[in-house]
């Protein structure tokens, strides 16, 4: 049965591109190793800018977060939503199994979080609990195709 909702195979690689830059240049910029210039200074600033912690010319400008966050999406919904080249219904069954293991595996997380990190922390946590779904669905839905692979290959 042919899913519908799926990119092209060739969006894949430009998701994968996408959703790893952002997520290394994000993860650089968090922790002070790579500073940018602003590349979103010329968007008006958003709504509740009044704790935008950035200025330039001295205007409240965003911070390169919100781009890294947004490539990070838009990347990683390109690479987990594109048809694989050979999509059958196995590879669609593997694909709807990720998608439940997908949530369980995340809320599992969240709830040891929840019991086990406070304060200042747990910002941190949720900040990484916003991309945690879709990362954990990637993950397992290609780990479970490799494994899939692999049991053909040793089968032959």
């Amino acid at each position: 049965m042919p899913t519908r909702f799926l990119f092209p195979h060739r969006f894949k690689g430009v998701g994968w591109v996408l959703a790893a830059g952002a997520l290394a240049l994000g993860l650089l910029a968090m922790y002070n190793v790579l500073h940018l210039p602003h590349l979103l200074a010329w968007l008006p600033s958003p709504i509740g800018n009044g704790d935008l912690p950035e200025l330039v010319g001295g205007r409240q400008v965003r911070s390169n977060h919100d781009l890294y966050a947004v490539l990070l999406i838009g990347g990683g919904l390109l690479a987990a939503c594109s048809r694989e080249r050979h999509e059958d219904e196995y590879i669609g069954q593997i694909r709807l199994d990720s998608l439940l293991w997908a949530p369980y595996a995340y809320y599992a997380l969240l709830a040891l979080a929840f019991v086990l990190v406070s304060g200042a922390q747990f910002l941190s946590v949720m900040l990484y609990a916003l991309f945690a779904p879709l990362l954990l669905f990637m993950v397992r839905f290609h780990l479970a195709l490799r494994r899939g692979a692999q049991a053909v290959a040793h089968d032959e």
